[in-house]
């Protein structure tokens, strides 16, 4: 398989983190989402969601924020139900990402939610880097 979530998800948030060094937020905004985005999958992944070939996630998880968000917000990725518990307990930012969009990418600067949202974002990303560190330990899913 081609496509790891995980390590695309630890990827971006450095490159995101790299832009917003050099005062580039709106790019450093699209990859913070980015990375949220490739982390939720990964959880999706290892909770059963299934993939093709390749290894990309196949509908109706293959969404972008915020509708994965929804999508997500729904699911009991465990038998006993503690995924979606442990998703809210552990990402208490990823509400933030509302206003994010994949879109954004094409957007004029001025028109994108910042910079009051790239903080919240940032935080999203960085509380989904943490958890990705513990369902790597075993500790969460």
């Amino acid at each position: 398989m081609s496509v790891d979530y995980v390590a695309a998800a630890r990827r971006h948030i450095r490159d995101a983190h790299l832009l917003q060094h050099h005062e580039r937020h709106v790019n450093a905004g699209q990859l913070f989402g980015i990375s949220v985005e490739c982390g939720l999958k990964s959880l999706l992944v290892r909770g059963g969601a299934a993939v093709d070939a390749a290894g990309n996630i196949k509908k109706p998880y293959r969404e972008h924020l915020p509708k994965l968000d929804m999508l997500v917000n729904g699911l009991m990725m465990l038998p006993d139900g503690r995924a979606a518990s442990v998703l809210q307990s552990r990402l208490p930012n990823l509400a933030s990402l509302a206003n994010w969009c994949v879109d954004h990418r094409y957007w004029r600067e001025s028109a994108i939610p910042l910079p009051t949202s790239l903080e919240a974002w940032e935080w999203a990303a960085l509380e989904m880097d943490a958890l990705l560190d513990e369902a790597a330990g075993g500790g969460v899913l």
